[in-house]
C-alpha cells in the first residue's frame, strides 16, 4: 500500500465513527506535505479537523514507512474548491451550484439529483417578457459531460 492508501485506511473507522467522510488527501512527497480535506453532512468544525489530525499524527509517527519531519493540514474542502465524491453531491441537492462541462459552458442551477452517472440541475431562464414568471428547465448531464461541480455562493 502506498502512504494515501495507508492514510485511508487509518481514516475510514474514525470519520465513520464521527459521522464524517473523507474528500481528498494530497501529498507533496518532495516538501513532506500532507493535506487531508474532511466533511460530513452538516459541515465540519475546527474541533473534528484537530481530532483527526491528532489521530493522523499519532500514526504517522509510530509508522516507519512515513518521514520523520512532515506538514500535516486536515480541514474542510472549503465552498470554492469543486465536488470530489458522492456525499459532497447529496449534501448539496437543493442548493445552487456552478457546473462547468468539459465544452467550456457553465451552467449555475439548483442540484436536484446527482448519482454519479447523471447531474440533474434546476435552470431558471429570465423571463422572456417583462412581468412574466421566469422559465424553470430540469437539464440533465452525463457526469462523462462534467468538468466540474462546486457550490456556489450567494449574497
Amino acid at each position: 500500500m502506498n502512504n494515501r492508501e495507508i492514510i485511508e485506511a487509518w481514516l475510514a473507522p474514525r470519520l465513520d465513527e464521527m459521522g464524517c467522510f473523507l474528500v481528498d488527501i494530497r501529498i507533496n512527497p518532495s516538501i513532506n506535505k500532507y493535506e487531508i480535506f474532511i466533511d460530513s453532512p452538516t459541515g465540519v468544525t475546527i474541533d473534528q479537523c484537530m481530532v483527526i489530525s491528532r489521530y493522523v499524527e499519532f500514526q504517522m509517527d509510530n509508522d516507519p514507512g512515513f518521514p520523520e519531519k512532515y506538514s500535516l493540514d486536515v480541514s474542510s474542502p472549503g465552498m470554492e474548491n469543486p465536488f470530489k465524491v458522492q456525499q459532497q453531491f447529496d449534501k448539496n441537492i437543493g442548493k445552487t451550484v456552478e457546473v462547468v462541462l468539459l465544452n467550456g459552458i457553465k451552467k449555475e442551477g439548483m442540484l436536484k439529483k446527482a448519482d454519479g452517472k447523471v447531474l440533474h440541475l434546476e435552470v431558471h431562464h429570465p423571463p422572456k417578457k417583462k412581468g412574466m414568471k421566469p422559465e424553470i428547465e430540469l437539464e440533465t448531464y452525463g457526469f462523462e459531460e462534467i468538468k466540474s461541480v462546486k457550490k456556489k455562493i450567494i449574497f
